[in-house]
């Protein structure tokens, strides 16, 4: 009886590189986009020692600090389903990025049957920011709305509309907009209320909607789909290029001038 072959693949360091590159769902954002989840990155989810990667400590400081926002008490039932739902994000975003892991793996192949028939647990308990930004490229390519997005990524959404609606009567006001800029993003002074004004107009479409709760995830959906500084979604925090706030819209003509802003 022969015996079994040892090579399972030969894959050529020309062919790993082109797997590596369709791996690298980044390259599908635009500049401004990853600015953006950059941002989300470092102020909400690498927030307890700032290391450089997500970890489940980081998710109770980032509870911790939401609680405080909204005066909750510790055993409060208000504060409890806020826990529930952010380590339900937590836990759906550590098995995303622990599949889109084994699935690096398996496309690049073994050089063995030994290596490839042995187990291969791949245990994730950090998030990089390389592997974060990875994880939206794949999850933005295609979507149109919130909808188009998986139903852990629109649980983000919620998360934030629950805590700016502070008084819970599902809307959310200029004043808890506001709160909300300044406590938590960090905006102040004369700043403060030039953003808080501008982005609330551009949330509401001049006062044409109420910022309720779908209103809000529209917003939301264009911060994760919007590859330029146009449009109400880079209002959800505020902080980034404004300019267009004192400057005439900027027709673009072709697609290579969509990720120029």
């Amino acid at each position: 009886m022969s015996s079994r072959p040892t090579l399972v693949r030969n894959v050529s360091t020309q062919r790993r590189l082109s797997i590596a590159e369709d791996l690298n769902y980044q390259r599908f954002l635009s500049k401004f986009q990853i600015e953006k989840f950059t941002y989300m990155f470092d102020a909400f989810f690498d927030s307890e020692n700032k290391n450089g990667v997500i970890e489940k400590s980081d998710i109770s400081y980032f509870l911790e600090k939401m609680r405080v926002f909204r005066d909750f008490d510790n055993k409060d039932s208000r504060n409890l389903k806020m826990q529930d739902v952010v380590f339900a994000f937590y836990d759906c975003l550590m098995e995303t990025v622990k599949h889109e892991s084994q699935a690096a793996e398996t496309n690049i192949g073994f050089k063995t049957w030994n290596e490839a028939l042995k187990p291969h647990v791949i245990d994730v308990n950090q998030i990089s920011l390389n592997q974060w930004l990875n994880m939206w490229g794949r999850l933005c390519r295609g979507a149109a709305g919130i909808s188009g997005f998986p139903y852990w990524v629109q649980l983000l959404a919620h998360i934030f509309f629950d805590a700016i609606d502070h008084d819970s009567d599902g809307q959310i006001t200029y004043e808890e907009l506001q709160r909300f800029y300044s406590e938590m993003i960090g905006i102040k002074g004369d700043e403060l209320e030039k953003l808080c004004k501008e982005g609330y107009r551009a949330m509401t479409a001049n006062n044409a909607y109420t910022l309720d709760r779908e209103q809000y995830l529209f917003c939301f959906a264009n911060f994760l789909l919007g590859r330029d500084i146009y449009g109400p979604g880079k209002y959800i925090f505020g902080v980034f290029d404004n300019r267009e706030m004192s400057e005439t819209f900027k027709v673009k003509y072709n697609v290579n001038e969509m990720d120029e802003d």
